[in-house]
């Protein structure tokens, strides 16, 4: 239990860091996301704090999309909230997260996520999830990649569950790349329900999955699938 309050508690530190950041500059989202998110938050946390190496591969076509700087919406297996962190020491460009409205009324944690540019959707409301995807549109195609969780919430049981279709009507409308990742090590460590952080002797593994394309979002969220599933193992 005390990595989980020192790593709540290292967490409200950088939020609060990052809110003021861009109150004194509104422009500097992406120092933050990669200064603060990445350098100074996510990186030291888990390797201090969580007490977890952390092992990242990316597939050729993978490697050679980020250097692109293209957006790109980036699909990733969910079982922990360890997953947000994992995403951000692995990605080596700046990201941001389609994420659910309860997020938001997070203490400094929403008020950070909100200003680097991270779009909230509430379960369910069509509405909201219309004006968060057609905001998202607009982020990926300014070259900022977005991560989405396309099984709607954390895996209860560590397995993949079925996707819901909101991220690949994202990526068919910003004409954008999917790329697949799979997070292993995560769930674990902090399962769904669980508030006590695990020290386990294995890393934290991290795979990026070839890019895929396609105007069909019910291919694209099939041949998604697919990839994650093979990237598992």
């Amino acid at each position: 239990m005390i990595r989980t309050i020192l790593a709540i508690i290292y967490s409200a530190f950088w939020c609060g860091a990052a809110i003021i950041i861009l109150l004194i500059k509104p422009n500097s989202s992406d120092y933050v996301l990669i200064q603060l998110a990445k350098k100074n938050w996510s990186t030291p946390m888990l390797k201090w704090i969580i007490g977890a190496d952390i092992q990242v591969e990316f597939s050729p076509k993978a490697l050679k999309l980020f250097k692109s700087n293209k957006g790109a919406v980036i699909m990733a297996n969910h079982s922990s909230f360890l997953d947000i962190v994992a995403c951000f020491v692995s990605s080596p460009t700046p990201i941001v997260y389609l994420a659910k409205a309860s997020l938001r009324k997070v203490p400094l944690l929403g008020g950070a996520n909100a200003r680097v540019g991270t779009v909230f959707v509430n379960r369910g409301n069509k509405t909201s999830a219309f004006n968060a995807i057609k905001t998202l549109v607009k982020t990926v195609k300014s070259g900022r990649s977005v991560v989405v969780f396309p099984e709607g919430t954390r895996s209860k049981d560590g397995k993949l569950k079925p996707f819901k279709k909101g991220g690949f009507h994202l990526a068919v409308q910003a004409s954008a790349p999917v790329l697949p990742v799979h997070i292993n090590g995560t769930y674990k460590r902090l399962p769904p329900g669980n508030f006590s952080i695990k020290k386990l002797n294995y890393p934290i593994i991290v795979k990026y999955g070839d890019p895929i394309e396609s105007n069909d979002v019910e291919e694209l969220r099939n041949l998604t699938y697919d990839s994650i599933s093979k990237l598992r193992g």
